[in-house]
């Protein structure tokens, strides 16, 4: 599951992961189903805004929201953190309905 979680989100993630960013909101998700692929959403139980929509201080939040021992007990349980980057190479969302839209619109 951790893998095609991870696959889910690729690109955002990969964006998340680079060191130079400035500060940013996430959204937490809930109840993540993948399709046969692992590599999209089917479903997605919950959408919340994390920390009530505030930027994570950067030193605790690679390594405890994107990578390590407590994203991947997110992952394995079919939940997950995903950013919100705004700008030209930002995520295609910038809160919970438009992930929803992104994954699920017509």
């Amino acid at each position: 599951m951790l893998a095609a979680s991870v696959g889910l989100l690729s690109a955002s993630m990969a964006v998340a992961q680079a060191e130079d960013l400035p500060p940013h909101a996430h959204l937490h998700l809930t109840g993540i189903e993948l399709d046969a692929s692992g590599d999209w959403p089917i479903a997605i139980k919950k959408c919340k805004p994390l920390a009530n929509g505030r930027a994570v201080p950067n030193q605790a939040h690679h390594a405890n929201l994107h990578t390590g021992r407590a994203a991947d007990a997110q992952w394995e349980a079919g939940n997950g953190v995903v950013p919100i980057l705004e700008g030209e190479d930002g995520t295609p969302w910038t809160d919970c309905a438009s992930l929803m839209d992104f994954f699920f619109g017509d």
